[in-house]
């Protein structure tokens, strides 16, 4: 009897000991995520372009994985890439095009698609950006829409279209003033999750901390909560001058309950809210410091829903140094809106044509 025992005893501990390492060494047998970084640096931003898939390559990334690198830089042709590891490897190299041609992009999306299969996608961008805003709004470098090409830029409504409904797990925009509740709008059919800026990025963005932050990318639920951490943490060490941030992880999928919370208020946003614009431009205004003159009710409805769609958020005491525009932050819900107002006639009638205007009226 004891023998049986002793000998069950061991077979046992030989089934756990082998069970542990099946699980620990095992590699992956299929792609849980692939992400794509789409670099549109054929701009001013072309040598920082440059260094940000040189960072890239270096990222450890998991054999589930794939890391795709969209470089587009003065002077080279565009090129898709296979990066991580150490390695970056040419998979597909195209003739030189408008980067920030929604039909180009559509086309880089389906190229990643036929060539890196995989149950969930990532997309980060980086690039000039200001928002919703429409193509040469002030001809202000400051002032992009979503990717910059020379003199061409991408709206995001055309961005939007360009992207299959439901691709994306995630969009990261390293880009400035990103954070607007209409960029979320029209992107929540396409994307569950949003990391982005209520004001600018400062240069040289997320680089430093890539090595860092992409692997939380690769879990098999992505951590995007983890990346943002990682971002945060990159930018307290940096000095007084540098270290300027405001970062959120926005769920589309909750979007609809500030649209509720707001729709047929017929209260105008107040413009001595909270600004994240630099120089007076006073054009992103915080969301929920915007509505502060709302009844107490909707007051609460609107907080209750942009906390249930803000996930994370961070932001610092101050953005950058006074000698260089800059401001005290007061206020941050982790969205951003436009204002309407007089000065701005044009933008005014942009804005009427976003959905998330039309909605909300």
């Amino acid at each position: 009897m004891c023998k049986l025992i002793k000998t069950s005893i061991f077979i046992l501990s030989l089934c756990l000991f082998f069970s542990g390492c099946t699980k620990e060494d095992e590699e992956p047998k299929e792609t849980i995520r692939t992400v794509l970084y789409y670099i549109g640096g054929d701009n001013n931003l072309s040598g920082e372009a440059l260094q940000k898939a040189d960072q890239l390559k270096d990222v450890v990334i998991p054999k589930c994985g794939n890391l795709l690198i969209y470089l587009d830089s003065k002077n080279s042709n565009p090129k898709l890439m296979k990066v991580g590891n150490g390695k970056q490897t040419i998979v597909r190299e195209y003739e030189d095009s408008n980067s920030a041609n929604a039909d180009v992009f559509k086309g880089v999306l389906q190229d990643v698609i036929e060539l890196y299969p995989a149950p969930s996608y990532g997309l980060a961008v980086f690039s000039h950006a200001s928002g919703w805003m429409p193509n040469g709004t002030y001809g202000n470098a400051a002032l992009r829409s979503v990717i910059i090409d020379g003199g061409n830029e991408m709206e995001i409504p055309d961005f939007a279209a360009a992207i299959p409904n439901g691709m994306f797990d995630h969009i990261i925009f390293e880009a400035c003033f990103m954070a607007g509740v209409e960029v979320a709008y029209e992107l929540k059919d396409k994307t569950k999750y949003i990391v982005a800026s209520s004001a600018e990025i400062v240069s040289p963005g997320f680089t430093h901390v890539y090595a860092k932050a992409i692997p939380f990318l690769f879990k098999e639920e992505a951590d995007l909560t983890g990346f943002c951490r990682a971002i945060k943490s990159d930018y307290e060490q940096r000095e007084e001058d540098v270290n300027s941030l405001t970062l959120s992880l926005i769920s589309t999928r909750e979007i609809d309950g500030i649209l509720d919370a707001l729709r047929g208020t017929n209260v105008t946003p107040d413009i001595s809210s909270q600004s994240f614009s630099r120089y007076g431009n006073s054009l992103f205004f915080d969301l929920c410091d915007g509505y502060k003159t709302l009844p107490a009710d909707k007051q609460a409805m609107l907080q209750a829903a942009t906390e249930a769609c803000v996930i994370w958020k961070s932001a610092t005491d101050h953005f950058m140094l006074p000698k260089h525009g800059g401001f005290s932050i007061q206020a941050h819900s982790g969205l951003t809106i436009y204002i309407p107002q007089d000065r701005y006639p044009n933008l005014n009638r942009s804005y009427s044509l976003l959905e998330w205007n039309k909605k909300i009226n």
